[in-house]
C-alpha cells in the first residue's frame, strides 16, 4: 500500500463499501476490522461500513 485511502464522513459521497474491505482507523483512534456479513468491529462495538461512514472521518491502515 503506498498511501492509504481516506473516507470524510462530513463529504456525503454515496459510495459503496471498499471491496477488498480494509482495515480502517476512526476519528477517534479505534480501529476497525472487516468481520463476515459486512460487518466491522471494534472491541464488542460492531457497525456496517454505512454506518461508520456516517460517523466518523475513516483512514486506511495496515492489516496486521
Amino acid at each position: 500500500m503506498n498511501t492509504a485511502r481516506v473516507w470524510l464522513a462530513a463529504v456525503g459521497c454515496g459510495c459503496a463499501e471498499p471491496v477488498d474491505a480494509p482495515t480502517v482507523r476512526d476519528d477517534q483512534m479505534r480501529t476497525w476490522r472487516p468481520e463476515r456479513g459486512a460487518v466491522y468491529r471494534s472491541g464488542r462495538r460492531y457497525l456496517t461500513w454505512d454506518e461508520l461512514r456516517v460517523r466518523f472521518d475513516l483512514v486506511e491502515v495496515a492489516a496486521s
